[in-house]
């Protein structure tokens, strides 16, 4: 869960009861809730099943590598070890994953064929997908997304080692009376981050970025773009061999 929406939902405690409501459709031992997410923590009931980057229904999960080509992690239980690759990026999805494998597990799928299936998993268009561009790699996350997207986009820009580190985002849509708050939130999230440089597409959330950025010390270059279009048109002319960048979100043209 994630501030979304807001425009329409009055707080997060309703749209929380929106996403619990499935236990009005769905038997209890059957729900699985995301224990990675800060949010939602607050408001899983303990008799709730849960997932996480930890462990799944029994299994534990070790070994966890994330790079730039994806992931790969390990899944134990009893004597059984299970080595698993995805193309996908981004630790936030691990859970997700084991999850996936334990319920195949479950359901009587033998370890090759469970391993194989993780192993073609790849990302969605705009969503956490890497492509080179003139000897830089370049993370397309710009399907429209929410504050837990950004704080999983971040933590991978973070751990990744490259030569020079670009973050370009025009923030989120649809944050209602918090927008101020989630935007400084991301701004103070980005400079943890670290990356060289930060690029803000000018709009009515650059200030509380920028807020948050200069409130957390952030000591590398802010630049805000005025011609969004123009800038990732023109985005291989603005990178080099060694970059990483991370595009993050979308702002559709009936936002200012």
């Amino acid at each position: 869960m994630a501030p979304v929406h807001q425009d329409h939902y009055k707080n997060l405690d309703q749209q929380a009861d929106d996403l619990i409501s499935i236990k009005k459709f769905v038997p209890e031992d059957q729900i699985f809730a995301n224990a990675d997410s800060l949010e939602l923590k607050p408001y899983i009931l303990n008799n709730l099943k849960t997932y996480s980057h930890q462990q799944v229904m029994g299994w534990k999960i070790i070994d966890i590598k994330s790079q730039i080509n994806g992931l790969s992690f390990k899944m134990t239980k009893n004597n059984q070890i299970l080595t698993l690759k995805s193309q996908l990026i981004g630790r936030h999805l691990i859970g997700s994953l084991a999850l996936v494998v334990a319920l195949a597990d479950r359901f009587g799928l033998d370890q090759k064929t469970i391993e194989q299936a993780v192993s073609q998993t790849k990302p969605f268009e705009h969503r956490m997908e890497p492509y080179e561009l003139n000897g830089a790699t370049i993370i397309d996350d710009t399907y429209n997304g929410n504050l837990e997207g950004v704080r999983a986009g971040l933590v991978l820009l973070k751990e990744l080692k490259f030569k020079r580190k670009i973050y370009v985002t025009p923030g989120l849509v649809d944050q209602g009376k918090k927008s101020h708050e989630i935007h400084f939130l991301i701004g103070r999230l980005i400079a943890r981050a670290q990356p060289d440089r930060v690029i803000l597409m000018n709009n009515s959330t650059t200030p509380f970025i920028r807020e948050g950025l200069i409130k957390e010390f952030f000591k590398g270059e802010i630049m805000i773009e005025k011609e969004p279009l123009k800038f990732y048109q023109n985005l291989n002319l603005m990178v080099t061999k060694g970059d990483l960048v991370l595009l993050q979100n979308d702002w559709p043209d009936n936002y200012s």
